[in-house]
């Protein structure tokens, strides 16, 4: 993993073979960053993707094994129980051009990964909904 600073911005690349949000939340601990918008594309393989079961307040996930093209991942970093926290939503496709989507819970580079993180100055609090079953953003306006 390499990465220059720019102003406000982190510019990323992943090498072949780390994890993608492993990856990004070290490079936020790293820079002490409170808050910080994502935005990623590359090359992935072996995906774990979910998505959120409203009704059983849990996530479904699965792995979904081979190697995809990463045509978006977009995420943001904030704190959740007084740790950061990556949360990252990708899209993907395979080799006859079908997309899938969802929650990303991490995935490894196959051959490149490029990544940007917008830092913040603001510090966003998870906080568990009860009522959701998810730690959402604690915004005070």
């Amino acid at each position: 993993m390499k990465y220059n600073l720019d102003k406000d911005k982190i510019l990323l690349s992943i090498d072949k073979g780390e994890y993608v949000n492993k990856s990004l939340l070290k490079i936020a601990n790293n820079n002490n960053i409170t808050f910080g918008w994502i935005n990623g594309i590359g090359a992935i393989c072996d995906p774990e993707v979910g998505y959120f079961d409203v009704q059983k307040k849990e996530y479904v996930k699965k792995t979904i094994e081979g190697e995809y093209e990463l045509v978006s991942l977009l995420g943001n970093i904030t704190y959740k129980e007084g740790e950061l926290f990556v949360h990252s939503h990708i899209i993907f496709t395979d080799t006859d051009f079908r997309a899938y989507g969802g929650h990303l819970f991490d995935c490894k580079i196959a051959a490149a990964g490029e990544f940007i993180i917008f830092n913040g100055e603001e510090r966003i609090e998870r906080l568990y909904s009860n009522d959701i079953g998810l730690h959402l953003w604690n915004c005070k306006i």
